[in-house]
């Protein structure tokens, strides 16, 4: 396959994602084979990896198979297929049943679940109960169920619905939970199992809305806001060909898939005349939203996002001016729905530069000669919506080699009644009688590193205070103590702040000019621990939230921390049930994983719409360079604004 940029320039690359064509091509290849049948849908049809030793010595010239991955699951008898399908032969190379495995919840699916909810006798005997007989804006939010050893989770595949009230088609639901009332909806069969009507709490009727298209937020409006213009005159600093990209010192590779989204491949820094390779691929693997309330249904709501729903499905188209500004590049995402037809995305990645203030600045007291130069950055972002919270995921590339992700979460916080368990102890009540439930956002990046070849090895820095006494008569000397972590239950690692601990991945096998080891360090402000027993279910099935950092050998197949099939599962998989072999992980081909979050224990200020917050972390050199390697940055010749 020919991928042509405007120019006809040859954009091919091995990791590029399947095209809509290729898809298509994908599934009806699927479609004649003898398993598949009117009850079969697809979860899943993506470009399936190939070998790294290949990709990594392929050059432009050459060309790699095209494979599927194809992940399919029949409504009829629960069972989930996966085939490996060879674009180039247009076969099926191989199929294994899964057994035990639930796919995902799918976009199309959630449409109908809500529609069906509105249409049960039960539900509508349970909604005039309440006094609400006119559904016709009610809003249903099914929520991915998890599994607490219940009797309908044993055979089932199933959603949790939340029920809100809207007092017109656009109004905020999140103002009005119907407390009390929750309906277990089978995926498969497409009809309610069970309505629980637990208790009847009045609903709020207090309108709590945010949309221009109020009239008292149109009111609102302010008019001494002056216009920012952010002007590139002579074009932006980067080029692309096809998803790869120039820029500067950099030189990567965009992906993108249904499940993690945006994912940065094949990283590497111009350093002389080197092209230094430091990550062979970056995504967000997973991430879990594990609420703090035990009452009622409430204790349910756990949601693997990325594992559950797939932050690539859920992607944003981006528009110029809203989501990003300045000169764009953008990347469109195709998945597809479970007829297996393609979904194209349009502009679900946003590629631009921003300018990031001082770099470096230096006066000479001597000679009063002012050195200075300005940071930019390049923002690589894609914004997906996961029921009432949007979550942005930005991959900023910095001049000095820095590799940042900052996360940024936004929308509706998710709400409940005020009910006679809880009240507010588990949440703040942000309008009258509606709580906004304590809950954490925890996310887990994984970095198959490279670092000056695939030969690296995880290192653990604590500083020590030494001890007083003839060696420190003074008192104050302390020294960073570096401790290689040489083995997967070794590199099982929680934040110290007492020694200001971090890691840095290393490759022990280059030297840096000073004889020391070449490598980055880890920036890691954002780790949070739990607040759920080690004895649940959630415990076991997000296993990578007990540590903030885990690393592995390079496997092919070890790419989601909670495992490939998250939904309704039971921590039979991912990277705790991994690290038991105990596998060695110094100079090696290595995979890092970090988690991290935030606590959220809500605020007035969040309501009825949440201002952004932020949380991340970035990998920075630390001996990597010889020196300051932003020292071919010329002066600016902007003279800004009069």
């Amino acid at each position: 396959m020919n991928i042509m940029t405007k120019d006809g320039i040859d954009a091919y690359h091995p990791l590029d994602p399947l095209s809509a064509k290729e898809l298509e091509t994908a599934a009806n290849i699927v479609r004649a084979a003898a398993f598949f049948n009117q009850f079969t849908k697809f979860e899943t049809i993506e470009l399936e990896l190939p070998d790294k030793p290949a990709v990594q010595a392929w050059q432009p010239a050459g060309r790699l198979p095209r494979r599927a991955f194809v992940c399919l699951y029949d409504t009829g008898n629960g069972a989930v297929r996966e085939c490996r399908v060879d674009l180039d032969s247009n076969t099926v190379l191989n199929d294994v049943v899964i057994p035990g495995a639930r796919t995902a919840v799918m976009i199309d699916e959630i449409a109908v679940c809500a529609e069906n909810v509105a249409k049960n006798g039960d539900f509508i005997a349970a909604m005039a109960r309440r006094g609400i007989t006119d559904l016709a804006n009610i809003q249903v939010d099914p929520f991915s169920a998890g599994n607490f050893d219940f009797d309908d989770e044993q055979s089932l595949r199933i959603v949790h619905c939340w029920v809100f009230y809207r007092t017109d088609a656009f109004d905020n639901g999140y103002a009005h939970p119907v407390e009390g009332l929750n309906v277990i909806y089978d995926l498969n069969r497409e009809e309610v199992v069970r309505v629980l009507d637990r208790t009847l709490v009045d609903i709020s009727m207090t309108d709590r809305n945010y949309s221009v298209r109020f009239d008292d937020i149109s009111r609102r409006l302010r008019n001494d806001l002056k216009a920012i213009a952010i002007s590139q005159p002579d074009g932006p600093s980067f080029s692309v060909q096809g998803n790869r990209v120039q820029w500067l010192n950099w030189r990567f590779h965009v992906g993108f898939n249904g499940r993690e989204g945006l994912v940065l491949n094949d990283l590497r820094f111009r350093d002389g005349d080197n092209l230094r390779p430091l990550l062979y691929r970056a995504s967000v693997a997973e991430m879990v939203v594990p609420y703090g309330d035990p009452s009622y249904g409430h204790f349910r709501k756990n949601a693997f996002d990325v594992g559950e729903y797939g932050i690539g499905r859920l992607a944003n188209p981006l528009t110029i001016g809203c989501d990003c500004r300045g000169h764009i590049h953008y990347f469109d995402g195709v998945v597809t729905d479970t007829a297996g037809a393609p979904m194209v995305i349009e502009n679900a990645i946003c590629m631009h530069e921003e300018d990031d203030g001082m770099l470096w600045k230096h006066t000479d007291y001597m000679t009063m000669d002012v050195e200075t130069r300005r940071s930019r950055r390049l923002v690589i972002s894609s914004v997906a919506t996961v029921g009432n919270y949007e979550y942005g995921f930005f991959w900023n590339l910095y001049l000095d080699g820095t590799i940042e992700l900052e996360v940024k979460l936004t929308g509706i916080m998710n709400t409940a009644g005020y009910n006679d368990i809880s009240g507010d102890k588990y949440g703040t009540q942000v309008s009258p009688e509606v709580v906004a439930q304590n809950h954490l956002h925890l996310f887990c990046a994984r970095l198959d590193t490279a670092f000056d070849g695939n030969a690296n090895s995880l290192v653990e820095v604590n500083v020590v205070q030494d001890p007083a006494g003839e060696a420190n008569p003074w008192g104050n000397a302390f020294h960073a103590q570096e401790t290689v972590l040489t083995s997967e239950k070794k590199a099982q690692r929680v934040r110290n702040a007492e020694t200001e601990r971090y890691w840095k991945i290393i490759n022990p096998n280059k030297a840096n000019r000073m004889g020391g080891a070449t490598g980055y360090k880890l920036m890691a402000p954002c780790m949070v621990r739990t607040f759920f027993h080690d004895d649940t279910l959630l415990a076991k099935r997000a296993a990578f939230t007990r540590h903030h950092i885990w690393a592995t050998p390079f496997a092919a197949t070890e790419r989601y921390p909670a495992g490939n099939y998250v939904n309704q599962s039971k921590g039979e998989e991912g990277i705790a049930v991994w690290n038991e072999a105990d596998r060695n992980i110094e100079n090696t081909d290595i995979v890092v994983w970090h988690t991290f979050g935030i606590m959220h224990l809500p605020r007035l200020e969040d309501f009825p719409v949440q201002p952004v917050v932020k949380c991340g972390f970035s990998l920075m050199a630390d001996g990597f360079f010889d020196e300051n390697p932003t020292l071919d940055m010329p002066p600016s010749t902007d003279g800004g604004n009069a």
